[in-house]
């Protein structure tokens, strides 16, 4: 798989658990980034000084992808039960693995945006951010 898969296991409110793959990106822009959460900033006595937190860039995904239906219904189920567990002040996370660059990447992200949806002939583009935990 040169891909993003992403999995979530429902807290409050019933069962389920969803695992998608998304594989058909609809750009040549790879979907993982950095937070860029440091800045230059001038001190006061004029010199150049770099600010931000003292742990590594968290990585965001922009994720534009094309999926069949279900994977568009399942991924949608999976937003909600998130969401769900959100407003209750869960801890969530989802799993994610990305391969899509470099070395493979297995840890925690929360949706930043929500999925959007567009029919496309048949499948469906889904479009939505994740930004690491």
């Amino acid at each position: 798989m040169a891909g993003i898969a992403l999995a979530y296991s429902r807290q409050l409110g019933g069962t389920g658990t969803w695992n998608i793959v998304f594989e058909q990106f609809t750009s040549a822009e790879l979907p993982r980034q950095y937070s860029n959460s440091i800045k230059w900033e001038r001190t006061g006595a004029g010199s150049l000084a770099l600010s931000g937190p003292r742990y590594r860039q968290k990585y965001i995904w922009t994720v534009d992808c094309i999926v069949s239906a279900s994977q568009a219904l399942e991924l949608d189920q999976m937003y909600q039960a998130w969401d769900y567990d959100r407003a209750f002040g869960l801890s969530v996370a989802c799993g994610l693995i990305d391969r899509t660059f470099g070395p493979e990447l297995n840890l925690s992200a929360g949706f930043s945006v929500p999925p959007a949806y567009t029919y496309a002939t048949g499948n469906t583009i889904v479009s939505f951010g994740l930004q690491e935990v």
